[in-house]
C-alpha cells in the first residue's frame, strides 16, 4: 500500500461553474449564497462535465507536457498523487446542504512508476490516459469495455480500466463522459411513461419488458390518462422481470406504479440519474426492495446518500427521501432459513458501519445490527414463498410508510 500523504489542493477554477453544473444536475441551489459554493468548492472534489481542450489541458498539467499533443509515457520520475477514496480514512461526508455524500480534499496517494510497491498502478494510470488523449484529440468517444484490448498492461480486464478511470476523474476532477468514455447501463424500466429524448423524439415505455434506461431520456411524463402512485426499485434483474411479468403483469395491473431496477450489482450513474428526473418529475414516493444481505443495504446506500465509490461524482444523483420497505432480514429467515455472511459480507458491514451517516439512520443500523447479530442473509425470493409475487408484502409494507 502506497504512504499517505497530507496535501493543499486548490480548488479548480478550470470548467463550468458549480452552482450552473449542480443546476444541470437538476440540484436547487437557489438559497444557497456563493460563498457557501465558495466553501464547498474548497473543502470537496465536486467532478465536472468538462470540455475536451479542458481535460486536455489538466492531462498536460498533471504529466509536464510540454504541448496537449505531445506522446504520454511512463517515464521513470512519473508520479501521480491521488486523492484518496478510503472511507475508513475519513474522507468521506454527508453533505446535508447538498443532501449527497461527498469526498473531502487534502489527502493524496503517492504512485510513482519508479516505486516497485506503485509502479503497475502508475503505469496502468498512465496507458488510460494516453487512450483518452487520444479519444479527446480524435473527438471519439468508447466503453472500457473496448479499451480494455488496447494495452496488454489491462490484462483485458474491464475492471482494471474502470478503476484507473476512476482515479484519473478523481485527480482530473470530471465525470466519466468528460473523458470520451460511457458506461453501458444495465439499468431497466417499466410503467406508463412517455419519454422525451433529447432530440426531440418522443419514446413511450411499451410492453411488460420495459424500456433500456439512456442518458438521453431528455424528459419524463406519465402517460396521457395514467395515473402513477409511487415509484418502486428493485435488486436485480430477475426480480425486475418476476415483478413486470410475473404472473402475466399481474403486480403492474394490481399497482399503477413505475419499476426500476439498476441491474445486479452498484446501480451505475445513468440510472441513478435517470431515477433522480423520475422522482422530481412525477412528484410521487420512491420505494426501494432490496435483499436483506449486505450487499443489498449497501444498494439501497447508493441510492439515498450517493456511491462511495466515486464520492467525488454524486450531485444530482442521490434520492434522499428514498423509503426502504424490505425485505427485511427477520422478516425473511421467518420464511426460510438464512445464509452464513460471507467474509466479504462482514467486510461490507464492517464498511457501513464506519458511516456516520449510515449509522444515523435509525432503520439503516436496526437492520445492520440484526444482520451482524445473526450472522446470517437471505434474498427476496423468500417471499416467493407465500406469494408469488409478493403483491400483500407490498401492500403493507407501503401502507406502513403511511404515504400513499
Amino acid at each position: 500500500m502506497a504512504a499517505l500523504a497530507e496535501t493543499t489542493v486548490e480548488a479548480a477554477a478550470e470548467g463550468s461553474d458549480l452552482r450552473s453544473f449542480l443546476a444541470k444536475r437538476g440540484v436547487d441551489t437557489a438559497e444557497v449564497d456563493d460563498q457557501a459554493l465558495k466553501e464547498l468548492e474548497e473543502k470537496y472534489i465536486i467532478a465536472r462535465d468538462l470540455d475536451a481542450d479542458t481535460v486536455l489541458s489538466k492531462i498536460q498539467d498533471v504529466l509536464g507536457l510540454g504541448h496537449k499533443e505531445d506522446s504520454i509515457v511512463a517515464y521513470e520520475g512519473l508520479t501521480y498523487q491521488l486523492p484518496s477514496r478510503d472511507p475508513i480514512l475519513g474522507q468521506h461526508e454527508y453533505v446535508p446542504l447538498l443532501r449527497q455524500l461527498c469526498l473531502r480534499r487534502g489527502k493524496v496517494i503517492p504512485y510513482a512508476v519508479g516505486d516497485p510497491k506503485t509502479s503497475r498502478w502508475a503505469k496502468v494510470i498512465t496507458a488510460v490516459l494516453s487512450l483518452v488523449q487520444k479519444l479527446l484529440l480524435r473527438g471519439s468517444i468508447t466503453s472500457s469495455d473496448f479499451m480494455r484490448y488496447q494495452d496488454e498492461l489491462f490484462k483485458k480486464d474491464k475492471k482494471t480500466v474502470d478503476d484507473a478511470l476512476l482515479d484519473i476523474c478523481c485527480l482530473l476532477e470530471c465525470t466519466r463522459t468528460s473523458l470520451g468514455v460511457f458506461e453501458l447501463t444495465p439499468g431497466t424500466v417499466v410503467g406508463p411513461l412517455t419519454f422525451t429524448m433529447e432530440n426531440g423524439e418522443e419514446m413511450r415505455c411499451m410492453g411488460r419488458a420495459g424500456a433500456w434506461i439512456d442518458e438521453v431520456m431528455h424528459k419524463i411524463t406519465a402517460k396521457p390518462g395514467a395515473e402513477v402512485k409511487f415509484i418502486l426499485v428493485v435488486q436485480r434483474n430477475d426480480i425486475f422481470e418476476d415483478f413486470a411479468m410475473g404472473l402475466g403483469d399481474r403486480f403492474l395491473r394490481e399497482f399503477s406504479c413505475v419499476i426500476v431496477t439498476g441491474g445486479d450489482g452498484q446501480p451505475d450513474i445513468t440510472t441513478r440519474a435517470f431515477l433522480r428526473k423520475l422522482k422530481d418529475s412525477l412528484s410521487v414516493p420512491v420505494y426501494a426492495l432490496v435483499d436483506p444481505d449486505p450487499k443489498g443495504l449497501s444498494i439501497f446506500c447508493t441510492y439515498k446518500f450517493g456511491s462511495s465509490e466515486r464520492p467525488f461524482d454524486n450531485a444530482g444523483l442521490t434520492v434522499p427521501d428514498i423509503n426502504l420497505i424490505g425485505v427485511y432480514l427477520d422478516e425473511a429467515i421467518d420464511i426460510e432459513k438464512g445464509l452464513p455472511l460471507t467474509k466479504q459480507d462482514k467486510s461490507i458491514l464492517k464498511g457501513l458501519c464506519s458511516q456516520k451517516y449510515v449509522m444515523g439512520d435509525e432503520l439503516l443500523r436496526t437492520n445492520i445490527h440484526f444482520m451482524m447479530h445473526r450472522g446470517l442473509k437471505s434474498k427476496i425470493e423468500a417471499l416467493y414463498r407465500r406469494q408469488y409475487p409478493p403483491s400483500d408484502y407490498i401492500r403493507k409494507a407501503i401502507n406502513n410508510q403511511e404515504d400513499i
